[in-house]
């Protein structure tokens, strides 16, 4: 299984949410899911439109999909 590395993002700004996340995933609708997943105050619909880039295959141990790291805006 390769995995590749995205960052997602969406313009939609406020407080108590996620404005975008560095994920390793298979996949574009796999890496969405995960962001859809972790959704805060944002809500899950924004992850449906939100911009996503692929930056290269991940090498790292890890077997299995997961967010890098994460944009939170606290309120």
């Amino acid at each position: 299984m390769k995995m590749y590395i995205y960052t997602i993002t969406h313009d939609d700004f406020g407080y108590d949410c996620y404005h975008g996340h560095t994920i390793v995933a298979e996949n574009i609708p796999q890496a969405v899911k995960l962001a859809k997943d972790k959704a805060a105050d944002e809500g899950k619909d924004v992850w449906s439109g939100a911009r996503v880039q692929h930056h290269g295959v991940y090498t790292g141990a890890n077997k299995e999909p997961f967010i890098l790291m994460s944009d939170y805006n606290a309120g």
